[in-house]
């Protein structure tokens, strides 16, 4: 496949890509206030899942600046994303099962972590078995999807109970930009145009993520000193 970027339309790629790290900041902040038990793995799962993005940008930019399409930086959007939002799903539900002063067994990690290796299993066998097609990419777009979704679940019933209806608007915000992007990259039409619309869209959709961040821990941290 033939990709065409023009070299502003690849390095405005970068700044939702920084949004959504600032986001993920405020998140591994809230996860960790509030449960002290995955502090590393949610940390990694934040990092695995900025890392697919900072990934796919700078494939872009390539693309953009020397026509070098390495497809590897591209498929790492998915790779580490996947397992990332997977992962971070079950921190933020860890999190809010302590937040509501409800157990959660030690060994509650192992389900994150089989769902996990199962879908990288699937993956690596369809890449294998049909490497002239994409299947592989569906898997991961499918554990993507769920995980995000659930993941924006417990991120507004959180903001919810922590009284930041604010953040749950813009978590909801969000989710549907994901959707919109989905939609748009579904497109036929993918001129220059459309593209700057899915970056203008993307920018949107990260900074509600963000912003959504950075109020609800605001908010968590006026409820830890109220507590102290």
């Amino acid at each position: 496949m033939i990709y065409q970027y023009s070299i502003e339309l690849a390095l405005f790629d970068f700044i939702p890509v920084m949004l959504s790290a600032l986001g993920m900041y405020f998140i591994v902040q809230i996860i960790n206030a509030n449960n002290q038990n995955y502090q590393t793995l949610t940390k990694v799962a934040a990092a695995m899942i900025v890392f697919g993005g900072v990934s796919k940008a700078t494939w872009k930019l390539l693309v953009a600046t020397n026509g070098v399409d390495i497809a590897i930086l591209n498929n790492n959007l998915f790779i580490f994303m996947a397992p990332g939002f997977a992962f971070l799903t079950f921190c933020l539900y860890a999190a809010r099962k302590q937040f509501n002063q409800q157990a959660i067994k030690p060994t509650a990690w192992r389900c994150p972590a089989s769902i996990v290796t199962l879908f990288a299993i699937l993956s690596i066998a369809l890449a294998v078995t049909y490497p002239d097609k994409k299947l592989w990419f569906f898997a991961l777009l499918g554990l993507l999807t769920i995980s995000n979704i659930i993941f924006i679940w417990h991120a507004i019933r959180h903001s919810l109970q922590a009284q930041s209806k604010t953040s749950a608007l813009l978590y909801l915000l969000n989710i549907i930009g994901v959707f919109a992007l989905s939609g748009i990259a579904r497109m036929n039409d993918q001129r220059e145009a459309i593209q700057w619309i899915a970056e203008f869209t993307n920018t949107a959709t990260q900074g509600a993520f963000a912003l959504a961040g950075y109020l609800l821990w605001k908010k968590t941290q006026s409820s830890l000193a109220a507590t102290k």
